[in-house]
């Protein structure tokens, strides 16, 4: 069963802290790739050399790629809105989720930030349940808005404080 689409998307930011996070993956991968193939010339191993340069090439390749296709996929697959019946989350291009989290199994609702993503102006909205198969994370949410989940989301659950 395939559900209709959320009604709330994420902060049109979330695409570029996502093409960021990736380049910035890719970037890393770069250095290894370049220090790794450095270290075995140096070791008198010009074959391995050529080999470890030309994998690590590849994966570089790749991985750069992914940079630029999969923010926009990610961005455009993820959706949220609050229900009667709880948290709908819907999420994944490849791996398709659709989510209802029962405002009966809210136990903490939380907002997070790491340096990357306030850079941004953006938080998450942590949703945590009993289980951790029910928990959900929504990222990319401008603060007021993330505290207006938080509230609406805390009220439904009977939760007093919303963190």
């Amino acid at each position: 069963m395939i559900l209709r689409p959320p009604a709330s998307r994420l902060d049109p930011r979330m695409h570029t802290y996502w093409l960021v996070e990736s380049l910035l993956a890719t970037a890393a991968a770069a250095v290894i790739t370049i220090v790794a193939t450095t270290v075995t010339a140096l070791a008198d191993a010009e074959t391995a050399a050529w080999i470890v340069g030309l994998v690590g090439g590849v994966i570089v390749v790749g991985l750069g790629v992914s940079a630029f296709v999969t923010p926009r996929l990610d961005y455009r697959n993820f959706g949220y809105e609050v229900t009667e019946l709880g948290l709908y989350v819907a999420s994944g291009w490849l791996w398709r989720r659709w989510q209802v989290v029962p405002h009966a199994r809210v136990q903490t609702v939380d907002t997070t930030a790491g340096p990357l993503l306030r850079a941004f102006g953006l938080v998450s909205v942590e949703v945590a349940t009993a289980s951790d198969a029910g928990s959900t994370t929504i990222p990319g949410l401008r603060p007021p808005v993330a505290d207006a989940l938080v509230s609406d989301l805390a009220r439904h659950a009977g939760i007093e404080e919303g963190t």
